[in-house]
């Protein structure tokens, strides 16, 4: 049983070892499992173990989707102690949902052009015109069944003047931003889902978290609400409503 008490949404839990007995899964031990009508869990099992080849495709599939273009603005947000002026990048109107705790300093990347992978050399027939065209970079969602969902981008482009001008993925780019800012910190590692936003078609910014777990959000949110009609279309699925509440 999960022992997060610390958690305002949480709601003690039970594991329980099931078997399927023709039609129905039964308590491993014998009997029924007496749970109140329209209770949600989850079942764990071998992919092996499944019948229907349709069903174990629906589930196990990885597809991918492009979200966001390549020079995409991003903004992370930091918590820089000397940093006074932490929302100065924002109007009122569109101002950040979901800002992390602590939040003093904004930084602002962009979605750079794909990774160089070694050893890759344009095809003899491509031509040269080819080429020099790679790729375009951005920002992916990509999922595997129904419990994987993540975010891959492309390289990213640092603060004008930063350091170093590229990073290799997102959470290089926070690592580098935290040392730059985040002095205090002993650790510079981050949960780029959280501390980096987007701006959807609304002109808001919501972190990438959002775009992540698929959450049911309002009209104005075009960008986040036909990525995962998208996903539907595709797999037939989309994560359940998440719970409201402050994200950490």
């Amino acid at each position: 049983m999960s022992d997060n008490f610390f958690d305002p949404l949480w709601t003690e839990k039970v594991t329980v070892p099931v078997k399927r007995v023709g039609d129905t899964w039964e308590f491993f031990y014998g009997g029924d499992v007496p749970v109140k009508e329209g209770t949600l869990g989850e079942l764990s099992f071998s992919v092996a173990s499944i019948a229907d080849e349709a069903f174990r495709q629906r589930v196990t599939s990885q597809v991918s989707f492009k979200i966001l273009e390549e020079d995409t603005t991003l903004m992370v947000a930091l918590s820089d102690r000397f940093s006074s002026k932490p929302y100065a990048e924002f109007d009122a109107k569109h101002f950040p949902q979901g800002i992390p705790v602590g939040t003093s300093r904004w930084a602002r990347v962009r979605l750079g052009p794909p990774k160089e992978k070694k050893g890759d050399k344009p095809a003899p027939s491509a031509g040269v015109q080819q080429s020099l065209i790679p790729e375009k970079g951005g920002l992916w969602l990509k999922l595997k069944g129904l419990e994987k969902c993540e975010l891959v981008s492309s390289t990213v482009l640092m603060p004008d003047g930063f350091p170093e001008p590229t990073a290799t993925s997102l959470n290089h780019a926070f690592t580098m931003l935290s040392r730059e800012y985040e002095k205090h910190r002993i650790s510079n590692t981050g949960n780029v889902y959280t501390r980096v936003f987007y701006q959807d078609r609304d002109d808001c910014w919501y972190p990438l978290d959002d775009l992540r777990r698929g959450v049911q959000a309002k009209v104005e949110r075009t960008l986040l609400n036909e990525l995962w009609a998208e996903v539907e279309k595709v797999l037939g699925w989309r994560p359940l409503r998440a719970p409201s509440g402050k994200r950490r």
